[in-house]
């Protein structure tokens, strides 16, 4: 069954940084090399050793007609050295008493993605405040920020080469339950490659915004944030079956499943956020902010797949954690010397659900096909509530030292209405529990700490 996960790594890291700083006229110059980490990584994988099998309802469990059997046999460690690469220049210019400019490069490099050597990324901000007096300030700014792969997806590609790790995926007919070793001889390996056009996705950042002194001591602001991701990771399968003669046949017999790792996806987000932050008075603080946000794209990640891996665009839609609005407010105050109250509410719309029909309708493995004109993610859960409030008090232990003793008392109430906050919701359709959750945040929860600071 799917509980044979087990897995091991083992981890040797070295990182380090080297920068200088130095300042001429109107300019702060920052340069240095980056080196976030090199590190020998081994990967042992043991899953689904005795097989694992998947059922597209109660009804074809009970009786034992599976939709698909995993099977992964041989050698299951691997290890490698992952190498990554930074350096960058930054200035910081003083054009004018009321006009800062930042330019900035930073370049990136990682290994066993074809050692691209062309990721450079530049950046550049402003701020300008138009009147003498300051009280409004306008930013904006744009830039390249590149993305890393982690260590999964290349010990994926040192595992799943055809030589080392064997992965074996029988779909109808021929899966049976129990599985037969005739089906099993019959069934060619899955492999994992990386597409030759592959390299280190990037992201298009910018912003534009506008800040307001309101009184002395609250200010708002508005802004717009836009974000591109470009060459975005994905997974498609290269060898997924095809229509022929009424049969489903991959095109190379040779091979089951070839996963083939991309950088061919594609993000577009938008949001505006609203801010309001401040000190009111010398009782009450805290901060408001609002974020109109829109983020689709035709990705989830380096492991994820399209519905159909020869037209993976059809797969453009809500991004998995996108949310319309979101309301956050975050206040202290503090009527008394005695006790400090504070309070934390966020309002969120729902998460996008995604409807799937259950089962492997392409025979390709990967049960995520949708039904007949239906967007990825087209449906959307209910929104999120959650209170969180705080009670604390500090106890002076020592009086006229530097550095006193301080005893801190504070209780803590997390999800105070206990409202159902639900993250994961049934999208299979022939389910009689379709749209229903099945996992949420945590109820409500109640906290005493004490802390000593001496």
């Amino acid at each position: 069954g799917g509980a044979q996960a087990d897995s091991r790594r083992t981890e040797y890291h070295f990182d380090g940084t080297d920068f200088a700083t130095f300042a001429n006229g109107k300019h702060q110059i920052s340069l240095g090399i980056d080196v976030p980490d090199i590190s020998r990584r081994g990967l042992d994988d043991f899953t689904n050793r005795g097989g694992a099998y998947t059922f597209e309802s109660a009804a074809d469990f009970s009786s034992a007609t599976p939709s698909t059997y995993f099977l992964q046999t041989g050698r299951v460690q691997v290890a490698f050295l992952e190498r990554v690469l930074c350096g960058f220049f930054e200035d910081d210019i003083r054009v004018l008493p009321n006009f800062s400019l930042y330019l900035g490069m930073r370049y990136y490099w990682q290994n066993y993605f074809h050692d691209d050597p062309n990721n450079f990324a530049p950046r550049v901000s402003f701020a300008w405040a138009p009147s003498r007096k300051g009280k409004t300030v306008i930013r904006g700014g744009g830039g390249v920020f590149y993305d890393r792969t982690g260590p999964s997806p290349i010990g994926d590609l040192l595992h799943f080469n055809g030589v080392n790790l064997l992965r074996f995926i029988v779909d109808p007919p021929q899966v049976t339950y129990p599985i037969t070793p005739s089906a099993l001889a019959e069934t060619p390996v899955s492999v994992a490659v990386l597409d030759p056009r592959a390299r280190i996705p990037y992201a298009l950042q910018y912003s534009i915004g506008i800040e307001r002194q309101v009184t002395a001591k609250t200010t708002f602001s508005a802004a717009y944030i836009g974000n591109r991701g470009i060459g975005s990771f994905r997974s498609i399968d290269a060898n997924a079956p095809m229509l022929v003669n009424g049969n489903w046949v991959r095109p190379n017999p040779n091979f089951g499943q070839m996963r083939e790792m991309q950088s061919e996806g594609y993000v577009k987000a938008n949001a505006l956020e609203l801010t309001y932050r401040g000190k009111l008075n010398k009782y009450f603080s805290g901060q408001v902010e609002y974020t109109l946000n829109r983020t689709d794209n035709n990705t989830s990640g380096i492991t994820w797949f399209p519905e159909n891996s020869y037209d993976a665009a059809a797969d453009w839609g809500r991004a998995d954690k996108d949310r319309l609005h979101k309301f956050d407010l975050l206040a202290s105050t503090q009527p008394t010397r005695f006790f400090t109250f504070g309070v934390a509410l966020s309002l969120y719309s729902g998460q996008p659900v995604n409807i799937v029909t259950g089962g492997d309708n392409n025979y390709d493995g990967i049960l995520n096909d949708r039904p007949a004109q239906v967007p990825r993610n087209t449906m959307a859960g209910p929104g999120t509530i959650d209170l969180d409030l705080n009670l604390s008090h500090d106890f002076l232990l020592s009086k006229g030292k530097k550095e006193p003793k301080v005893l801190s008392l504070s209780l803590n109430s997390f999800n105070v209405l206990n409202h159902p906050n639900y993250v994961t919701y049934i999208g299979t359709i022939s389910s009689p529990l379709f749209g229903k959750p099945v996992a949420a945040q945590p109820p409500r929860r109640m906290q005493l700490d004490v802390e000593f600071k001496f």
